[in-house]
C-alpha cells in the first residue's frame, strides 16, 4: 500500500482451514471502532489506543502509517478455563 494514500487495506492471513479478515487504517482516517491498534516501521513497533470517531496519527517518527486493530484476546482458548491431561500412573 502507498502510504502516502488515505485508503483502506485489507489483507488476508491464513488460519485454521480458513481466512482472518485484518483490517489495516491509514494515518488520517477516521477510527470506526474504539480498541487497540498497531503499527510498525523496519525498527520499533507501537501500540495505541484509539477511540470511535478518533483519527488515527502518523507513526512516532511523524510520517503516515497504517495502523492494524489488535486481537480481544491472546488466546484460542474459548472455554475461558485450563484442561488438563491426565495420565494413568506408571504409563509414561
Amino acid at each position: 500500500m502507498n502510504q502516502d494514500s488515505m485508503t483502506q487495506e485489507t489483507t488476508l492471513v491464513g488460519g485454521n482451514g480458513g481466512f482472518n479478515t485484518t483490517t489495516g487504517f491509514a494515518t488520517g482516517t477516521t477510527c470506526t471502532s474504539s480498541g487497540t491498534y498497531r503499527a510498525s516501521n523496519r525498527y520499533i513497533d507501537t501500540v495505541q489506543i484509539f477511540a470511535a470517531g478518533e483519527i488515527f496519527r502518523p507513526f512516532l517518527d511523524g510520517r503516515k502509517t497504517t495502523w492494524y486493530a489488535l486481537s480481544p484476546t491472546l488466546s484460542s482458548n474459548s472455554g475461558g478455563s485450563f484442561t488438563s491431561v491426565k495420565v494413568e500412573a506408571g504409563t509414561i
